[in-house]
Order: structure tokens, then sequence, then C-alpha cells
């Protein structure tokens, strides 16, 4: 059997709030209705990931734009389709402005089910333009704790497709230079994350 029971915590919301970061974060507008910026910017790296279109990601595949990260898995009942329906109205909402919306990207955190290509059916349901990432253990909590996500996989044995997943719904927020620069907590209210984010994009 897999010991996959381990509980995949990095740091409660207090201790992600505590994590020191290479960047230095702009905070001369804070006035943000759900988005809790960190004190500094953090920069993640050291991990190999797979899109749904089977592409390599890595650090440098989140640079460039503003992305919106958020962690599950495709047998998930309720909170990620909830979320990512939530984030098709944020990214219509940002569009209608004439902003540039960022990048949604949907980390599962359950590779022996999501392989890339049941990845590609989920997140094109949702929405073509949302991406989907998947990979083997190790990097999948490389990065989730270098994010700081917490998550738990039920054991099961190899090709079980009924087990528990657990994981956390905060959105995390990644600016052009490919740092985690902050969050958005549940509940998430598509208004208020749409308006922060265009305030966020238009004022970098």
């Amino acid at each position: 059997m897999r010991n996959l029971s381990v509980l995949k915590s990095i740091a409660s919301m207090l201790f992600i709030f505590a994590l020191a970061g290479c960047g230095k974060q702009d905070t001369s507008s804070t006035d943000f209705q759900a988005l809790k910026l960190f004190p500094q910017g953090k920069p993640f790296s050291g991990f190999q990931l797979t899109s749904h279109l089977s592409e390599s990601w890595q650090a440098e595949q989140f640079k460039g734009e503003y992305s919106v990260v958020f962690f599950g898995f495709a047998n998930c009942p309720d909170i990620c389709p909830t979320t990512l329906l939530d984030l098709q109205i944020v990214e219509q909402k940002i569009k209608a402005t004439g902003t540039q919306p960022p990048r949604i990207i949907f980390v599962s955190v359950d590779p022996d089910r999501d392989t890339p290509a049941l990845l590609k059916d989920y997140i094109e349901y949702f929405n073509p333009d949302f991406y989907a990432l998947t990979g083997d253990e190790a990097n999948i909590l490389s990065i989730a704790s270098q994010l700081g996500v917490a998550y738990r996989v039920e054991d099961h044995e190899i090709g079980d497709q009924v087990y528990d997943v657990d994981h956390a719904s905060a959105l995390f927020v990644i600016n052009p230079q490919g740092e985690r620069i902050g969050l958005f907590t549940a509940p998430h209210q598509a208004d208020a994350i749409a308006a922060d984010l265009i305030q966020l994009i238009n004022q970098s």
C-alpha cells in the first residue's frame, strides 16, 4: 500500500503570512476587498510539472504575467467545480473592463487519477483558456510547500479509483516576476476578486 496518508500540511494560514520572501512587496495600495498581500514576494522553483497539453511547466512558466493558482483534484465534488465556475465569472468581469486577465492555473494534488489527458477534458469544460497542471508526488509537494498549500491524499493501492483527497481552497496570486505575492481565502466572492485583480494589475 502506498503511504499517502501523511498530512501534507506546510503551514497554517498565520504561518503563511510569516514566511519570508526574497522580493520587495509593493504595499503602496492596500485597500483591497478580499486580496491579502504578503509582506514580501516569494519566488518558488525546483519542480517540474506537466500541463493538460502535455507541456513541461517549471518556475519559468509562471513568469511573464499575473496568475491565479488553485490546488484541487478532478474528482472533487464541490469546492473545485464551484471555484472554477467562480473564476470563470472573474475572468469575464476583468475582460469586460479591457484589462488583461491573469492566467487561471489549476494544480492537481491527485496525480494517480488526474492524468494530463483527463485534466484537458476537465479544465476545458470550465474554460479552454484555463491551465491545469499535474506531476508526480514529489514535484506536487515541492510547489505546494513553497506556496504554502495544505493537502492530504488517503492511503490507496495503485490503480484504485475511489479514495478521499482533502485540500485547501485558497487562491494564490503570482506576479509577472514569478513570485507568490498574495492570496484570496474562502469563501470566494467573484465580484470582490475581480475588482481586486483589476486594481492590482492596473497599478503595476
